[in-house]
């Protein structure tokens, strides 16, 4: 559980967000700044500061915490007394809450809120820290003399070099990545927790852009209804929380393609549209057949090629930042992702926290003849990773791929018709509204 240190005069107030906080939160309550507060400050994951627990303005006794602990600092202020908030802003606090009405009913939220994004924060910057480590250790290896101080077509790097390279420093946990955008992750940790509907409307209304798509998406013809959708709330209503939840990981997800170097953009596209190809191919399949997973067939799909994809975008930062010479042959690249991407796609999910089976999935899902378990968790999701590479929704051109042939097909149980079906409802989902709905 985690700590929050409240620095409260009021012992009115001090009742209430005991009684509040207290519910989610390991609560502390100091009431004057002269008792000792080193202690507690190093325990505490939070700092709740009244605006008024200071008689001088709080500005400069925020920076003498701040200066010493590296911590989120939630102020409490009054309506009429701008002046605290934007001082403790100035000086480093995290965010600020108004003290109206019943705002002890929003506070846990809020606080959750502050502590996720500042360890987001701090996530980030130990990666950056990590990468940049590894750049310089590829320079120092890249440009060793004799090695590589001449640039010749012998001394290019292979894509083989590169990647095992990172895969090395990966596994000595010298490349720290990245976490998956938390909201999809809160998300789901709310609904395996039996959020209620107003605590799931909260949490996707702090996102605007997520907000906004899921209106677009509700309305859309795969689901539109009499009366267009205006609200979040109504779009939700009408989608799901399972099906809203399904398009906020593509949403999160989504940010994840992008690239600024033009060489990679149509190769990190094509992944991005194998992704969502698979993800609704994987949910059809499970849909159609009747089939009772453990785990969300449309996300296994979604995160199938992770590997590839955080792979990619660390080769993608080396050659941005100069640090392959003449850059890695974009075929060869293509060839050695396929090779590579599975152990540590499932190696990264295992790091995220995901459940065993996704794990499984990003493992196997090229190789059901490797799997020491072939679940029907694996089958769907090879069967659809086939059939949409059978389709040409990949980053390589589609070979000919037999896939009434194929094992899964086999022990799925499909045959051409079904597949056929499948097919049809897979193009109609890639070419239709609702595709651009999530673009």
């Amino acid at each position: 559980m985690k700590s929050v240190l409240a620095l409260l005069k009021d012992s009115d107030e001090t009742r209430k967000l005991k009684d509040t906080v207290g519910q989610e939160f390991n609560i502390t309550v100091i009431p004057s700044a002269a008792e000792p507060l080193t202690e507690h400050l190093a325990a505490a994951d939070l700092v709740l500061l009244d605006h008024d627990f200071v008689e001088q303005p709080v500005g400069p006794f925020l920076k003498g915490i701040l200066t010493k602990f590296y911590l989120p600092v939630l102020i409490l202020t009054s309506y009429d007394n701008a002046t605290a908030a934007v001082d403790a802003l100035r000086e480093g606090a995290y965010n600020y809450l108004i003290k109206v009405g019943n705002y002890d009913q929003v506070i846990n939220l809020v606080i959750k809120e502050a502590i996720t994004k500042f360890n987001e924060q701090v996530q980030m910057r130990q990666t950056i820290v990590a990468l940049k480590k590894r750049v310089t250790e590829l320079e120092e290896q890249l440009n060793k003399p004799g090695q590589h101080a001449v640039p010749s077509p012998s001394s290019k790097p292979t894509a083989h070099d590169v990647i095992e390279d990172i895969i090395a420093g990966f596994k000595r946990g010298e490349i720290n990545l990245p976490s998956l955008p938390k909201i999809s992750l809160r998300f789901r940790t709310m609904l395996d927790s039996g959020a209620d509907f107003q605590e799931i409307l909260d949490l996707l209304k702090q996102d605007m852009a997520i907000s906004s798509k899921l209106i677009s998406v509700s309305n859309s013809a795969y689901y539109r209804g009499v009366v267009p959708n205006k609200t979040l709330e109504q779009a939700i209503g009408r989608l799901g929380l399972n099906i809203t939840r399904q398009y906020v990981d593509v949403i999160c997800n989504r940010s994840l393609y992008a690239t600024s170097n033009k060489k990679y953009v149509d190769v990190m596209e094509r992944l991005w549209e194998h992704a969502l190809s698979c993800a609704f191919a994987s949910r059809i399949v499970a849909e159609s057949g009747k089939i009772l997973l453990k785990e969300d067939a449309f996300t296994m799909g979604l995160l199938h090629d992770i590997g590839k994809l955080l792979l990619l975008q660390i080769i993608v930062e080396l050659e941005i930042k100069g640090k392959l010479e003449d850059g890695v042959d974009l075929q060869e690249l293509i060839d050695t992702l396929g090779t590579y991407h599975g152990k540590f796609g499932s190696g990264l999910l295992k790091r995220w926290g995901f459940p065993e089976g996704y794990i499984h999935v990003a493992q196997y899902h090229d190789n059901l003849g490797e799997a020491d378990l072939i679940s029907k968790e694996l089958l769907v999701v090879h069967f659809a990773n086939l059939l949409v590479k059978s389709m040409g929704y990949d980053h390589v051109k589609p070979g000919e791929i037999n896939l009434e042939a194929a094992e899964s097909t086999r022990l799925l149980g499909l045959n051409a018709p079904a597949i056929s079906e499948i097919q049809n409802k897979v193009k109609e989902f890639m070419d239709g509204e609702l595709r651009k709905c999530l673009a």
